[in-house]
């Protein structure tokens, strides 16, 4: 892979307005080049995100983590971006991580994904219903990711036209990975250091069992 390819960091964020300042000031350290989108939040979120002085997308709505990300995915391409990477803005995901998914890029790797330990620290439901979707996208499109659900990920633009979702909300994750076997791409993993901020944030047992209707209309489509 060429050197000095320009990368942008993408942060979907909804009602993060106590956490997303902290968040772009992380990343921040590493590039200039950041989006975030404002999915429709009700807070702060949007405003601080401006003061930050970074690029701040905005939906009237909120559509969803996955619409949110393929937002600022697209916008990243129209400026330029021949790397992305994928933060969420909880701040459950350190930023100081990035150079490293982008090193992994640098080596020829056309996705890279974040893998977090999957230990007490992580809520029980979360634990059990990752592993057991792990094993079943590993039984169906062949790769193995530790951690299905880790948001942290990054992919080459070139990828980006292979693994472009239609998840509105969170099966965006779960998607990623089954195109990213169905198109036989070559992927890595990068173990992240986590903190649970919020026992019951993230996807709902009603999102999870959205995710595994869907899977499959993937290995149809």
């Amino acid at each position: 892979m060429k050197k000095n390819l320009k990368y942008f960091i993408v942060i979907p964020a909804y009602n993060e307005a106590p956490r997303i300042g902290r968040v772009v000031k992380g990343a921040q350290k590493f590039t200039k080049n950041i989006i975030v989108v404002d999915d429709g939040s009700q807070d702060e979120t949007k405003e601080i995100a401006q003061k930050a002085q970074v690029v701040c997308l905005h939906h009237r709505l909120n559509l969803g983590k996955g619409a949110a990300a393929k937002t600022g995915v697209e916008a990243a391409l129209r400026l330029g971006a021949d790397l992305v990477v994928l933060l969420d803005a909880d701040g459950q995901h350190d930023p100081k991580q990035i150079p490293e998914f982008v090193e992994k890029l640098g080596e020829g790797f056309e996705v890279v994904f974040g893998a977090r330990q999957l230990d007490s620290k992580m809520p029980f439901v979360r634990f059990l219903g990752n592993r057991f979707a792990t094993f079943l996208i590993a039984l169906i499109f062949g790769v193995h990711r530790s951690d299905l659900l880790c948001g942290f990920m990054a992919f080459t633009s070139e990828a980006y036209q292979k693994i472009r979702w239609d998840s509105a909300r969170y099966g965006l994750e779960t998607e990623i990975v089954a195109r990213v076997g169905k198109n036989k791409l070559k992927y890595t993993e990068v173990p992240i250091e986590t903190v649970y901020i919020d026992k019951y944030k993230g996807a709902t047992v009603l999102d999870a069992l959205g995710v595994l209707l869907d899977i499959p209309r993937w290995v149809f489509r």
